[in-house]
């Protein structure tokens, strides 16, 4: 079975996380990454709500699900540096 595109947009940004949180842990982070690794966290969160909605039965679109401001993971309901 071919990965959907949702798992293949997990995937790709977990790497990235897992890196982030590596180097986190080797040397710290600056600012720039600290944002972008929240970031991570709420585009993940986002994404695996998808694949859960894909898995069942949901037709998913990156397009329209993921890339619109989709905000149920915000403290503040914002969602900035889209």
């Amino acid at each position: 079975m071919a990965e959907s595109m949702v798992m293949q947009k997990i995937q790709e940004l977990s790497e990235e996380r897992e890196r982030l949180v590596h180097e986190e842990s080797r040397h710290g982070l600056g600012l720039k990454d600290q944002q972008r690794l929240h970031k991570l966290d709420h585009d993940l969160q986002v994404l695996w709500d998808l694949r859960r909605r894909e898995l069942a039965g949901e037709m998913i679109s990156l397009d329209q699900d993921y890339y619109d401001s989709y905000d149920r993971y915000t403290d503040t309901g914002e969602v900035s540096d889209r």
